[in-house]
């Protein structure tokens, strides 16, 4: 009879179980978040602009934008609604009339304040038995984690052209 020969599944890449908790963490932490915000009739993209709002009052729908890593152009339609439920109003910035600043309502801080309660019980929920110190080392590797892939994003990583050096060969 032959022998037979284990079933060898190639290994996993350096990093990628780690990676896949991360993203698993990410999609469960959106997950409830998304069910959280349905109770007060809201969406995640809503909560963002809420947030952003509230901490930051008067910035750009530009500065909205990179903040809540979304296009300028779903802002925009994020703002339209918003301003169309009374919860945010665009003025004129006083220095130079083509900039727009972005305020929260009364309406607008009240649910606000309830959406970042929301969020504020979301993460202590997630993080309620983990130690300063596992905090601090999570915190400080997905910097670095962001750093390098900030700079693949980009083409300056080691290795890689940015992306306007490039040339395509035809």
């Amino acid at each position: 009879m032959a022998a037979r020969t284990a079933s060898r599944t190639p290994s996993s890449p350096h990093g990628t179980q780690t990676w896949l908790a991360v993203v698993r963490a990410y999609n469960l932490c959106d997950a409830v978040m998304t069910a959280r915000l349905a109770e007060l009739g809201l969406r995640v993209g809503e909560h963002e602009v809420l947030a952003n709002l509230a901490t930051v009052p008067g910035i750009t729908q530009q500065a909205l934008a990179a903040r809540c890593f979304v296009a300028k152009s779903g802002v925009s339609m994020l703002l339209t609604q918003m301003e169309g439920k009374a919860l945010v109003v665009r003025e004129a910035d006083a220095k130079d009339a083509r900039v727009r600043r972005l305020f929260l309502t009364p309406a607008g801080q009240a649910l606000a304040a309830k959406t970042l309660k929301v969020q504020a019980e979301l993460v202590t929920a997630m993080v309620d038995d983990a130690s300063e110190a596992e905090l601090a080392m999570v915190a400080d590797v997905m910097r670095r984690v962001s750093v390098k892939l900030e700079a693949l994003r980009d083409g300056t990583a080691a290795g890689t052209a940015p992306a306007a050096s490039r040339r395509v060969s035809r």
